[in-house]
């Protein structure tokens, strides 16, 4: 087994153990996720607000958008924006 396979696993693991666990993203299971609630962003008028976020790895899934379903246990969330991204996790507004 090569070394990236084997931190491609060590990342896995340690993502699943450290984050949420599993969701399944518009239908693509095993999804490793992390929850978040009452992130602050600025809307518009800059005013800050506190909006509820999930972040994903950019591996797991390529592209997000607006209205993007992600299901987690207990709850199915619409993502209203991608507020980050830099390439390796990525954080959706979701609601």
């Amino acid at each position: 087994m090569a070394f990236s396979d084997h931190s491609r696993r060590l990342t896995q693991a340690v993502s699943i153990h450290l984050w949420d666990g599993l969701c399944q993203y518009n239908g693509t299971p095993g999804v490793v996720h992390q929850l978040e609630k009452d992130w602050e962003v600025m809307d518009d008028d800059q005013v800050a607000m506190r909006v509820t976020t999930i972040c994903i790895m950019v591996k797991d899934v390529a592209k997000s958008r607006q209205g993007d379903q992600i299901i987690t246990p207990g709850r199915t969330w619409t993502v209203q924006q991608v507020l980050e991204d830099d390439g390796h996790v990525r954080r959706l507004w979701v609601s």
